[in-house]
């Protein structure tokens, strides 16, 4: 399942099953314990520290927060916007798996990060 997490794109073949295996490393807790809310908080703090630092998502813990925000929303998609250094509330959505694939495959391409202004109007 692909997963768009703010411009990255994530490809989890099974999510439940390798949040089964990764919760514990991943350091949010029982998942079955967590509601949707917890899970976004844990997201947007992990978020907030990487943008802290200046880095991207490594691809293992972008597929290990995917996981979590497949497993508890539903959702495909996960923008947590950054203004001035700040996480904000998390938006979220579910994208036609044939978006995420093209936009996987154009960032492939041209190596550009999805352009977040195309997607998330609509998708709001």
């Amino acid at each position: 399942m692909l997963f768009l997490l703010n411009d990255q794109i994530a490809d989890v073949a099974i999510p439940e099953i390798h949040l089964s295996k990764r919760w514990k490393l991943l350091g949010c807790g029982d998942p079955a314990a967590m509601r949707a809310r917890e899970a976004l908080d844990f997201t947007a703090r992990v978020i907030a520290e990487h943008v802290k630092e200046g880095v991207k998502l490594e691809e293992t813990l972008l597929e290990d927060l995917a996981s979590l925000i497949i497993a508890k929303t539903g959702a495909n998609a996960a923008l947590f916007p950054v203004i001035n250094g700040s996480v904000g509330e998390a938006r979220l959505t579910i994208l036609p798996e044939t978006i995420l694939a093209s936009l996987r495959e154009k960032h492939a391409h041209d190596g550009q990060p999805p352009n977040l202004r195309d997607i998330w109007p609509a998708a709001a």
